[in-house]
């Protein structure tokens, strides 16, 4: 084999496998009805779900980040203590901001995150550096899973990073 095919064939192979390495980090996301895709978090790599507390009707954000290779519960901000909620000693630290109460330094791993996607009145939503995904209006009543993946460009080119079934809403509001 001459050089310059050699050269030749390095080269188609290096970009082949530059297209099928998964090397961006992304939030798999995947309801119980099969629905699956990924969404791109940003450097950050935080995003936000937030919901309606079923029992007191007052908001709820849980923050998340993706370290190691999975879930990391960061924060959670609530206006009151209700019935499953409020800041557990020896687990992060709570103070006061405004009407809420935010605990931080959670830091607790949860590998995959489980989510059961309530009604229109829970709301149930997922924040992210490019936008939201409606979990409610999308997958009422549904398991929605939300795992740490990488993804490769082909994918990225040919699927698309949003989750298949939902239209992700693209807004600048919905940075966590």
């Amino acid at each position: 084999m001459t050089p310059a095919r050699l050269w030749g064939t390095a080269a188609v192979l290096g970009a082949t496998a530059a297209l099928l390495l998964p090397v961006w980090p992304a939030l798999s996301v995947h309801a119980e009805s099969g629905d699956a895709g990924f969404l791109r978090l940003g450097d950050d790599a935080v995003f936000t779900v937030s919901f309606t507390h079923s029992i007191d009707g007052l908001p709820v954000q849980d923050q998340y980040r993706i370290a190691d290779g999975e879930v990391v519960l960061e924060s959670t901000r609530i206006q009151s203590f209700g019935a499953g909620m409020g800041h557990i000693p020896g687990r992060g630290s709570g103070s006061a901001d405004g009407a809420d109460w935010v605990v931080e330094d959670i830091d607790e791993p949860v590998g995959e995150l489980h989510v059961r996607a309530g009604d229109a009145g829970v709301d149930h939503r997922l924040l992210y550096s490019e936008g939201e995904v409606a979990l409610s209006r999308c997958w009422e009543s549904e398991r929605v899973t939300l795992s740490a993946a990488r993804v490769s460009t082909l994918r990225w080119i040919t699927a698309g990073p949003e989750p298949a079934g939902c239209d992700t809403e693209a807004t600048n509001e919905a940075k966590p």
